[in-house]
């Protein structure tokens, strides 16, 4: 076999990645950060309270609960209507073994002298057991109970701040960074001041806007007024967990995720995890659903399901700790209009990307090692568990890839699963020309958007084979080059 030597595949590595991220970005790897976290616990939903029998069916191990302060206290600081979230939704979310994740977001309209949705209230700079602290107040309300009554731990404080106004027509804070901090500083102090099991994640960021502002992302921006603040250090920075939103290409995945984590390296903050509470790359072609007109992106139910096990790959090559799809459910859908996000569509049928989203917990849960490996036209992520690898291989461009993976014998059988849970054994060969046995399969070629771009690389191909990790290799067009 021809091939070209691993250091040489290792350089080429280092020098895509970095032309990709910025001087502060420290290249990822592993699951450092994922140790504490194994099994299906590490993967969710967001709304699974919208179906909770496909919840369980899927058996995800976590979900996200919006917790919207304007409904909890639509009419004055008094009030605290904790029907805003039913008791049904968190009784089954316990008996189904799912962790509720609450997301607080959303200032009532009197507790800002603007009165919009996203402002900063009024009281940021009061101290946090003052009652006109409202913010503060709030939290430590919700924490409080929440926590005593319900065992909820984690809470996200806002949702994608890095959405501007006047640049969409949505956005989800009115306020600047600065503002965003000083909501985050104060939430911190109040929800650890009422429970110290408390976990605060910083808001999932949209990135992008900033990517076409050609601006700093604001991650970096955020981090850059926490240290210049001297409270910042006696409290890690007022935050536990880092959180990401990663959307439709599949480079893009592993930019935003590596970008995120050169940040937190840059402020030495490598030490926080890394969690994926939104990830998805909504159909544009449905025969079963009538979708928005002019998507910005091409996406077949196939690429959907597709992406869903790119992203989670690589999130877990990244070392994110949990993984979550947006969303379960088409709710409040309307046709030709919103957008259908859900792995369920409104009527109750089930994409395609339902089944495999219910494969890559099944097939990936059990991972303590993973590892991205990739050339110009193949990638590879491998995922060693107890007693066996599981190798994760498509191709990057628009021709196919055959994958040669090392056997330890001959007549080794290896599993072979679809992308959406179908299994199969494949049986290894000898390679004319080579030493050993290989198990050899062919990835397709990945579908170009309407531009003519790859958004969505190729449809991966998953094969389980027993013991540690072995050989790659690659044959494109009749040549063979050593991947791994």
């Amino acid at each position: 076999m021809r091939h070209s030597p691993l250091s040489v595949l290792h350089t080429v590595r280092l020098v895509v990645a970095l032309t990709l991220v910025p001087a502060w970005t420290a290249l990822a790897g592993g699951l450092a950060q994922s140790a504490a976290v194994s099994g299906s616990a590490r993967f969710g939903i967001v709304e699974a309270y919208y179906r909770p029998g496909d919840a369980r069916d899927l058996n995800v191990g976590w979900d996200r609960i919006i917790f919207e302060w304007a409904k909890f206290q639509p009419d004055g600081p008094d009030e605290f209507d904790t029907s805003v979230i039913p008791e049904e939704w968190l009784v089954e979310a316990r008996a189904a073994g799912r962790e509720v994740v609450g997301l607080l977001k959303n200032t009532p309209p009197w507790a800002s002298d603007s009165g919009k949705l996203g402002a900063p209230p009024d009281g940021l700079d009061l101290p946090i057991d003052d009652p006109l602290n409202y913010w503060a107040a709030f939290v430590r309300q919700t924490v409080a109970y929440y926590g005593e009554t319900w065992g909820i731990n984690h809470w996200i404080i806002y949702n994608e701040p890095d959405l501007r106004p006047g640049e969409l027509s949505s956005y989800e804070f009115d306020g600047d960074v600065a503002d965003y901090y000083h909501m985050l500083k104060v939430a911190y102090l109040a929800a650890k001041s009422v429970n110290p099991d408390a976990v605060i994640h910083l808001a999932g960021m949209a990135w992008w806007t900033d990517k076409s502002a050609n601006r700093e992302p604001y991650l970096k921006r955020l981090l850059d007024i926490a240290a210049d603040d001297a409270d910042a250090y006696d409290y890690d920075f007022f935050f536990d967990v880092a959180t990401a939103h990663i959307y439709f290409g599949t480079q893009n995945a592993w930019n935003v995720l590596v970008e995120t984590e050169g940040i937190l390296w840059h402020y030495d903050l490598q030490d926080k995890p890394i969690w994926v509470d939104e990830a998805n790359a909504r159909p544009s072609v449905d025969p079963f659903a009538l979708l928005p007109p002019d998507p910005p992106y091409t996406v077949t139910l196939d690429q959907q399901a597709d992406y869903i096990v790119q992203a989670a790959a690589l999130s877990l090559a990244a070392g994110v700790q949990r993984f979550a799809i947006y969303r379960l459910y088409d709710d409040h859908y309307q046709p030709g209009v919103t957008e259908p996000w859900g792995l369920v569509r409104s009527d109750g049928s089930r994409r395609p990307a339902f089944e495999t989203f219910r494969m890559v917990i099944k097939t990936f849960a059990d991972t303590t090692q993973a590892q991205w490996l990739h050339s110009e036209r193949s990638s590879l992520v491998t995922l060693e568990q107890p007693g066996r690898t599981v190798y994760v291989m498509w191709a990057r461009s628009d021709q196919p890839v055959r994958f040669h993976v090392a056997a330890r014998k001959p007549g080794e059988v290896a599993t072979q699963v679809s992308v959406f849970g179908a299994t199969s054994n494949l049986k290894a060969a000898a390679v004319p020309g080579s030493e050993g046995w290989w198990f050899a399969v062919t990835a397709p070629g990945a579908q170009s958007d309407g531009s003519g771009e790859v958004v969505i690389e190729g449809s991966p191909v998953i094969l389980a084979v027993d013991g540690a990790p072995g050989s790659v290799w690659i044959e494109i067009t009749g040549s063979y080059w050593t991947l791994r």
